[in-house]
């Protein structure tokens, strides 16, 4: 067993029974590689272990190529996975003949970025909320008539049932996306950049929607986002991944308030103010993103590093408890003893939600 997944094991509330310690979704020792050609192998997740305890909302950021999605199409049976487990409601979900199936069947639905790609354009809009009823539900009436209560569910009129997807606004799409996910009364929805094609006034409503079904719907969500305001304004725990590496994990609000690695310092330092100014452009990361299919020795994120030192060209730094979170980086203690610094984004509210 890796550090990291060692340091999430010991993590469990020791006020609750063996059978349930409250997390819903377990990753532990992850890794996803992919085949392009013979020749060419792009290990997207490499030994990722993370943790979603009930009715919270953790979030993956990190820029594109750094495994952020790959994780999430692991979780949903979509990916090629080369070792670890994934574990959901107690369930191991790697070993299961049809994962997506199995992922299906044990509570975990996802709402995509492009809402046009889950809806069919011959299709009025109840069918396309009711099609992951046809199984449970035989009768087309009961099926149309849970499809319309999801509408209304999720902000829309019953009325929209009638309607094709090219009749609606994008945020309404996204809507009938939402309703679509909550039809099987899944346990964990994955948010796979569901609100950054929207425009903003859209955005902040489908957000206070999300969170409104988080809590009515006692749900828990993976959110996947390169939209730091959306996650500060959900997330109770982040996640930062680079490079297909988990490098930085903790609660929501200290990792926005008191970030330790470099990398997670750099992403809030991009961050625009109120002025459209970055928060910090002082600290932003050197050159572009590495290659996933030949990453660098020691520390993957060293290249581009302000503070990368002779022991990061060398050595992986192992992910460890670094204060109130974990890290991987040779010289967290250090940065972590810096100053707190004024968050970029509105804090998440205490507790979580």
């Amino acid at each position: 067993m890796s550090s990291v997944a060692e340091a999430l094991q010991g993590r469990s509330d020791p006020r609750r029974s063996a059978d349930d310690d409250g997390c819903l979704l377990r990753i532990r020792n992850l890794t996803v590689t992919y085949g392009l050609g013979s020749r060419r192998q792009v290990r997207a997740v490499a030994d990722v272990s993370l943790e979603v305890g009930r009715g919270r909302t953790l979030a993956l950021i990190g820029e594109s190529g750094s495994g952020k999605s790959s994780i999430a199409r692991a979780v949903c049976g979509w990916a090629p996975i080369e070792g670890g487990s994934i574990t959901m409601d107690g369930h191991e979900l790697t070993t299961a003949p049809d994962r997506p199936a199995a992922a299906g069947e044990r509570g975990i639905q996802i709402v995509f970025q492009d809402p046009v790609s889950a809806l069919d354009p011959r299709w009025p809009v109840w069918r396309s909320v009711a099609e992951p009823l046809i199984r449970s539900i035989e009768s087309t009436g009961e099926r149309r008539a849970r499809a319309e209560s999801l509408l209304e569910r999720v902000g829309l009129d019953r009325s929209f049932g009638e309607r094709r997807p090219h009749q609606l606004s994008g945020g309404q799409r996204q809507r009938v996306t939402i309703a679509r996910a909550l039809a099987p009364a899944p346990k964990l929805v994955i948010l796979d950049e569901a609100v950054s094609a929207l425009d903003v006034s859209v955005r902040n409503e489908i957000l206070v929607l999300l969170d409104d079904l988080k809590r009515g719907e006692g749900l828990t969500y993976l959110l996947i986002s390169h939209d730091m305001g959306a996650v500060a304004q959900m997330a109770t725990e982040i996640a930062v991944t680079y490079l297909g590496k988990v490098v930085e994990s903790g609660e929501a609000r200290q990792v926005i308030r008191h970030p330790v690695h470099p990398y997670t310092d750099a992403l809030l330092a991009s961050v625009p103010t109120v002025s459209g100014d970055a928060a910090d452009p002082s600290f932003r990361p050197l050159g572009e993103i590495g290659d996933s299919a030949h990453p660098p020795s020691g520390c993957r994120y060293h290249p581009r590093c302000p503070l990368a030192i002779d022991l990061c060209t060398a050595q992986e730094p192992a992910m460890l408890t670094v204060r109130d979170r974990l890290a991987a980086c040779h010289r967290a203690e250090e940065t972590g003893a810096d100053a707190v610094r004024p968050p970029p984004l509105p804090l998440p509210h205490e507790g979580g939600g």
